[in-house]
């Protein structure tokens, strides 16, 4: 028989699964789409509020991982926070796109909570929602510039020069402003994993 051991891939961990990637192992990626592949979709469905979007969303993040899975390592934190990182940068990139075409001012922070998608499910709604709740709650620490250029960054879409001229603050300001803001809230998220494990 040439039958020889068959890897069971579920059993793997998500950095072995990513140095198989790096190996270009289809299978590898297969099994971490089915582990996170809802949750990514969630997330992305929370901030686009449209499925159809949020499934290219998901597409491209995990042809990402498959691009950039052995680039990762374990100094930029946990895998999970990695992969989410993409999903919301991806987001982001999607919701900037969709601006360009019309005007999003009217749109509220908190019109993201609302998942209209039956694809997902109340798990991975409760995951999505979770995630998204941690980021409010450290923002709420945040002085009020801090978090007003966070949430006309990252929920809005708008790039540092824009917030500059919709807020009328010097763009120089601004780039302080996220970043000290950014600082605090990787602190905040950081001790708040650490928590958990």
């Amino acid at each position: 028989m040439d039958e020889v051991y068959r890897l069971n891939y579920q059993d793997l961990e998500d950095l072995e699964l990513l140095a198989k990637i790096g190996e270009q192992d289809r299978e590898a990626l297969a099994t971490l789409y089915e582990r996170y592949g809802r949750r990514v979709f969630a997330l992305a469905v929370r901030m686009l509020n449209d499925p159809v979007g949020s499934e290219e969303v998901t597409q491209d993040v995990f042809m990402s991982v498959w691009r950039r899975g052995a680039t990762y390592t374990s100094k930029k934190g946990k895998f999970t926070t990695w992969l989410f990182s993409i999903v919301h940068n991806r987001t982001i990139d999607e919701l900037r796109k969709r601006r360009r075409d019309r005007s999003r001012d009217k749109d509220d922070i908190n019109d993201h909570l609302n998942i209209q998608s039956g694809d997902v499910s109340p798990a991975d709604a409760a995951v999505a929602q979770s995630e998204y709740a941690k980021i409010r709650a450290a923002m709420e620490n945040l002085p009020e510039e801090q978090k007003q250029v966070v949430e006309l960054s990252y929920f809005k879409g708008l790039t540092q020069t824009e917030i500059a001229t919709k807020t009328g603050q010097p763009l120089g300001t601004v780039k302080t402003r996220m970043r000290l803001a950014l600082k605090k809230l990787r602190t905040a998220l950081s001790a708040e994993m650490g928590a958990q494990v």
